[in-house]
């Protein structure tokens, strides 16, 4: 399930997007929508700020899973944001990794394939670190995705929240105990 990528694959995958990305701008300049330039090039900041404080988390088995998880054909769409102040996760990467990579493998087999599926994940550092996830889509079998998630409320410092799981959206509240 977890692809091992070489540096040159990286470097291919990284350079794809940022070609797509100016490619978009060029598009919208041809077309003179400077509006909708400004708001893509605020889209990239942004979306560059949150890659920045996910990597300044320590947590890099976790960060390489949200940064490299789009790369290939998936059944969802992920997009990610770190809110608050960063601080360091390295004590708890493999855990989060774990919980997450085996979320999304559910998910995957759980998640209409021919629908629009889009999973965006908000971690938020306050007295405690808590991420959000925030599933829309069609989720196929909602027993077996409760029954999962029921399964693997708690780790040894990373566990489920709350939960609530329906036909086209789910919401997950992971809690990190420090």
């Amino acid at each position: 399930m977890k692809k091992q990528w070489n540096i040159v694959e990286v470097l291919r995958q990284s350079r794809h997007d940022w070609l797509n990305k100016i490619q978009l701008i060029k598009g919208n300049l041809a077309l003179n929508k400077l509006e909708r330039v400004k708001e893509i090039i605020e889209e990239i900041v942004i979306e560059t700020q949150h890659e920045t404080k996910l990597t300044n988390l320590n947590a890099f088995e976790l960060a390489e899973l949200l940064m490299t998880y789009n790369w290939q054909a998936q059944h969802f769409r992920l997009e990610y944001e770190v809110l608050g102040d960063v601080c360091d996760l390295s004590a708890y990467d493999e855990e989060l990794a774990n919980w997450c990579r085996q979320f999304f493998y559910v998910l995957e087999e759980h998640a209409d394939r021919n629908g629009e599926n889009h999973l965006s994940i908000s971690i938020e550092i306050e007295e405690n670190v808590r991420f959000f996830f925030d599933y829309s889509g069609t989720i196929t079998n909602t027993n077996s995705l409760k029954e999962w998630i029921s399964n693997h409320m708690a780790g040894t410092a990373v566990f489920v929240e709350t939960f609530e799981v329906h036909n086209e959206e789910m919401t997950i509240v992971l809690k990190i105990s420090m």
